[in-house]
């Protein structure tokens, strides 16, 4: 749904907190895509997510483990001869929710430029309070009117701090990756279901997206097949491990911060009354769709592999791990 820039490269990398994945994405003679994935632990407090302070704080440890990670760069070989072996490999770089802010807001109007667009943006957020804007970088998709003679534009807003991403673009560009384009997680898996899916027909009913990864969830809300909520919830104060994740507990925390998610949308939106939901998780959560679903009342499907297989794509091996589903996402 949302870039941060550039075009789609063949390589990407997803950095977390507690986990780092990378894929790779190539051709078969007969002209169908493979991919193969591989998932590392992340160096203990290296990566710490915030969409406000620094989030690599050894950037030294991060950096030895992506070497490790990515491997070296494959010359290109032509007649014989090596050419290209040490240049940077261009990617793309999927952030974790929590190192950015995302918001949704309503303009009567929209200027035609984007110079004006993004100046009224941020006015419309300073005036809102949403996000933090000084030292941010904004991008921004627009959804226009539903009717012809309707007025009302959406606007779907992420806001990252400059510093921030210059730290992860940093990394990268030390053990020679150069970030062609630059992703958020949700948002990227929610692309990848959607184009599974059936594509935007699929949104004529009221849709929850839910995502837990990286130790938070995020609520994205499409309400009349447009989106008019966004919200990214720190669920723990310290990284989960696995098994806590797979607990009771985790699941009814869950529970209840997208009932809260849904409550808060209600807000402003009284006749969103949604049909399906949508899970993503970053880890398997036993029993979370199916108390998902009894609580918020909804038919529910979870984003699986089986997803990117239905688009003709193919395992060439390495990790299945749910935790790899974005580097998939990010080369589909």
């Amino acid at each position: 749904m949302l870039g941060l820039c550039g075009s789609r490269p063949r390589q990407c990398l997803k950095i977390g907190a507690e986990i780092l994945a990378w894929g790779e994405a190539s051709r078969t003679w007969r002209g169908r895509y493979r991919y193969r994935c591989v998932v590392s632990p992340a160096p203990p407090g290296a990566v710490r997510l915030s969409p406000i302070d620094p989030n690599v704080t050894d950037g030294a440890a991060l950096e030895e483990r992506l070497r490790a990670l990515t491997g070296p760069s494959k010359p290109l070989r032509v007649f014989g001869r090596t050419w290209l072996s040490d240049m940077p490999r261009s990617i793309t770089l999927v952030l974790p929710d929590l190192a950015v802010r995302a918001t949704v807001i309503q303009l009567e109007e929209l200027p035609a430029r984007a110079e004006e667009q993004e100046a009224l943006i941020r006015w419309r957020l300073g005036q809102e309070q949403r996000l933090p804007l000084a030292g941010a970088k904004l991008v921004w998709q627009v959804f226009p009117p539903r009717q012809p003679s309707g007025n009302v534009y959406v606007v779907l807003v992420i806001a990252i701090q400059e510093t921030i991403l210059m730290q992860y673009e940093s990394a990268c560009e030390a053990v020679g990756l150069q970030p062609q384009e630059v992703s958020v997680a949700s948002f990227r898996l929610f692309d990848l279901w959607l184009k599974a899916a059936g594509g935007w027909r699929r949104l004529n009913r009221d849709l929850v997206w839910i995502a837990v990864a990286d130790g938070a969830l995020t609520c994205f809300v499409i309400h009349e097949g447009r989106p008019v909520f966004v919200r990214t919830k720190l669920l723990t104060g310290e990284p989960a491990s696995t098994g806590e994740m797979r607990g009771p507990e985790w699941v009814e925390k869950i529970v209840r911060e997208s009932g809260t998610s849904l409550l808060a949308c209600r807000e402003h939106h009284p006749n969103f009354h949604p049909a399906n939901l949508v899970l993503v998780t970053d880890c398997d959560v036993p029993g979370l769709e199916a108390a998902l679903g009894n609580e918020l009342g909804v038919a529910t499907e979870q984003l699986h592999w089986d997803y990117v297989e239905s688009l003709g794509w193919s395992r060439a091996g390495g990790s299945a791990s749910l935790a790899a589903l974005p580097v998939v996402a990010g080369l589909v």
